[in-house]
Order: structure tokens, then C-alpha cells, then sequence
């Protein structure tokens, strides 16, 4: 079961990455078919669009595909500059400034698209956080309201009924060793009381008819 498992992560990873790739060369295709359809972009103009698959591979593709559409390009500017481009230094300076920008869009498309990703992660983490944060602020005042409303009137009554026992104890004369469970009994009552005296269940806004 794990073997047939990691076969198909495999598939879908070699699916991925072709469909990548196939991305790159069918934008240069496209951009080619193109050239040759529409006159004058061609042997007139054979450097004009090349650049534009470069940034579609790259955007949707990644550096890989981005980087295969650069190669391409000098390809496709050779073949639309015909055999005397090795002969007319004015073609030949061209395609190396049109693959420099090709190399040039890769590396900003990529970094566009990275930071994007990023700013994405980082707006799913903040959302995330405050997800948490109201969680846990809900669960603080839900721990608050049930201290304020279940929880401190018995321990106050605690506290009084142990100390006025104490003092029955003592008033009477009596000083033995059942005093001082009960003295332990109204210490700890008092010292929490006194931790708690200013916790506060969470007020609730009231709702307007206007809101």
C-alpha cells in the first residue's frame, strides 16, 4: 500500500513537472506560430515578442521552464533572423540584448512571483494567529465569567463559614489539632481571594437598535 502510494505522489510530481515545462515550449510555440502568421513580425521583425513566453514560463512555471524559454529564444531569434544573421552585426547585438532580457525576466518574474507566494504564507499565518488569539481570548473570558459566577461566592462563603467556625473554637476554649485544618482551610480561602479580587468577568458591549 505505502509502494502503490508512493508511486502515485511519484506520477503526480513527473505530471507536474511536465506540465510545466510543456508550458515553457508551448508558449514559445504559440509565440512562434504567431511571428510566422502575422506579416511583418517575422524576417522584418525577428526579436519582437520573443521575450513575452519567457515571463509566461516563468510565472507559471518557475525558474526551470522560465530559464528553458530563455534558451529557446536565441533559437527562435536565429531562425527568424535568417542564415546572414552571422554576416549583420546589428542582428547579432540584438539577439544577444534579447537574451540577456530574457535571462534578466526570468530572475524578476521568479522573484515576483516568490514574494508573492510569501506574502501569501504570511497572510494565512496571520490569520491563523488571530484565529488563535480570539480562541484564546474566548476561552480567558469563559474562565473568567465561570470564576465570577460560580466559583467566588462559595469560596467567599467558605472562607467566612471556616473562620467563624475558628472563632467558635477558640471563643469556647478549644485548641486542639482540629484547629489547624480549618486555619489552613481559611488561609488558602483568603490568599485566593485576594490573587483573584480583581479578576473580572469580560463586559459585553450592549447591542443598539442602530448597529
Amino acid at each position: 500500500m505505502r509502494a502503490y502510494h508512493r508511486t502515485r505522489v511519484r506520477g503526480d510530481e513527473l505530471v507536474a513537472v511536465a506540465r510545466r515545462y510543456g508550458t515553457a515550449i508551448l508558449a514559445v510555440a504559440i509565440t512562434v506560430t504567431l511571428k510566422l502568421a502575422i506579416d511583418g513580425l517575422g524576417t522584418d521583425h525577428p526579436f519582437v515578442l520573443l521575450p513575452v513566453p519567457v515571463a509566461i514560463a516563468a510565472w507559471y512555471g518557475g525558474r526551470g521552464p522560465g530559464l528553458l524559454a530563455a534558451a529557446l529564444v536565441p533559437v527562435a531569434g536565429a531562425f527568424f533572423a535568417g542564415p546572414g544573421l552571422p554576416h549583420d552585426s546589428g542582428d547579432l547585438v540584438a539577439l544577444a540584448v534579447v537574451t540577456v532580457e530574457a535571462g534578466v525576466i526570468v530572475a524578476i518574474t521568479v522573484g515576483l512571483r516568490d514574494a508573492l507566494r510569501r506574502a501569501e504564507a504570511s497572510r494565512i499565518a496571520a490569520d491563523d494567529a488571530r484565529r488563535e488569539l480570539r480562541f484564546a481570548v474566548a476561552v480567558r473570558d469563559e474562565v473568567l465569567k465561570m470564576w465570577t459566577e460560580k466559583v467566588r461566592g462559595p469560596l467567599a462563603r467558605l472562607e467566612a463559614t471556616a473562620t467563624e467556625a475558628l472563632r467558635t473554637l477558640e471563643r469556647d476554649g478549644y485548641t486542639g489539632s482540629a484547629t489547624r485544618p480549618i486555619r489552613s482551610i481559611v488561609d488558602d480561602a483568603g490568599l485566593l481571594s485576594r490573587v483573584t479580587a480583581s479578576w473580572r468577568a469580560p463586559e459585553r458591549p450592549e447591542r443598539t437598535d442602530d448597529a
